[in-house]
Order: C-alpha cells, then sequence, then structure tokens
C-alpha cells in the first residue's frame, strides 16, 4: 500500500512538471499551448531505446499490440497520461476503513 502512494506522489509530480512544461511558453506569450505527448519526449531524449523497444515488442508479441494499443497510449500528453497513472496508484494504495465487527 505505501508503494502504490509513493509512486501515486510521484506520478503527480511527473504530471504537474510535464504540464508546467507545456504551459510555460503559452505563459509567457512565447508560443502557444502544445501538450507533449510521451512519445514526442522520448522520441527527443533516446530515439534508439524507442526503436529498440519497438522491435521487442514486435517480436515479442503480435505487430497489432504495438500499433494501435501501446501506441495509442504513448500518444496521449503526458500530464494527462501520468494524472491518470496518478488517480489509479492512489485510489489502489488508499487506507481502507476497518470494520468493527462485534459478535456476541
Amino acid at each position: 500500500m505505501a508503494s502504490l502512494r509513493f509512486l501515486a506522489s510521484l506520478f503527480a509530480l511527473i504530471a504537474v512538471v510535464a504540464l508546467v512544461a507545456d504551459a510555460t511558453p503559452a505563459l509567457n506569450g512565447t508560443g502557444p499551448f502544445e501538450a507533449h505527448s510521451v512519445i514526442n519526449y522520448w522520441t527527443e531524449l533516446a530515439p534508439a531505446s524507442l526503436v529498440a523497444t519497438r522491435a521487442n515488442i514486435v517480436s515479442m508479441t503480435f505487430p497489432w499490440v504495438w500499433n494501435p494499443m501501446i501506441l495509442s497510449v504513448l500518444t496521449a500528453p503526458m500530464s494527462v497520461l501520468f494524472g491518470g497513472l496518478a488517480l489509479v496508484c492512489g485510489y489502489l494504495g488508499r487506507r481502507r476503513l476497518q470494520m468493527k465487527v462485534h459478535v456476541n
């Protein structure tokens, strides 16, 4: 449970940083708001690992797993994707209420 709460806070931090990075040009007046996707950042930072990951997924599974399924997730805006992951991990890692049952 604690690990899911930690992941939720880490994903929320990544989502906020990505949202601020996308909104900064619009707030400065230097350009429009443009939400970057995960695949855009991945292409800019490490294009060789993106190609290798695609080749491994296509070789280990069916080709349709990469193109419609994984690629549709990677083309989502980074702040939305990591915000959703933060919500899911936060929900799954929440503290549950303990019910007190008294049996006589």
